[in-house]
This record gives structure tokens, sequence and C-alpha cells, in this order.
């Protein structure tokens, strides 16, 4: 590596840094989120799961509630459920044939 590469590399943000990992993780979200809706029936297992955990990790980042509802634009109480497990992500597909569990 040359030393330029190696000076540039040596000053990018840290991403542990709080606000960033918040953003990453809602990021990450957010492209889980619509793998979810984009789903078939192949696939709407793994998603729905890929998705919760995202949430999950989202929500534990530290990032506010509030915050993490706006940028995904889905309600506060809405993430709670899907995070708590009240409420199965998969019975919130857009397509009613795989909301079934």
């Amino acid at each position: 590596m040359s030393l330029d590469r190696a000076r540039t590399v040596a000053h990018r943000p840290e991403p542990t840094d709080g606000r960033e990992r918040q953003s990453a993780s809602i990021r990450l979200a957010r492209v889980r989120l619509a793998a979810f809706v984009q789903s078939t029936a192949d696939d709407i297992v793994e998603t729905s799961h890929a998705a919760v955990a995202a949430l999950r990790s989202a929500v534990s980042s530290g990032a506010a509630l509030e915050r993490i509802s706006a940028e995904l634009e889905v309600s506060t109480g809405a993430i709670r459920a899907i995070v708590d497990g009240s409420v199965p992500l998969r019975s919130l597909h857009p397509d009613d044939r795989l909301r079934s569990v």
C-alpha cells in the first residue's frame, strides 16, 4: 500500500462513531425492509427474518425510535411491535398471499 493510500485510510471517520453507526444500521434496516416488501414465496422467510434483525439492530444502536421511524417512514408503534415480536412482520406483507405464517 502506498503512503498516500495509507494516509487516506488512516483519516477516514471511524465507523464505530455512534451517530454513523446508528445511520448505518438505519440504512441497513431500510434495505432489508425493501427486500421484504419485494419478497416472493421463495424468500419471504429469509427476508422477514433479516428485516426484523435489522430493525432490532437499529433500535439497539441507540438511535431514537422517532428518528428510526422518520427515516424509515414507519410508525414508532409498528417498529415497537415488530421488534418485540407482538406483530409478526410477515403479517404486514403487501401481498395478501404471503401474509400467512
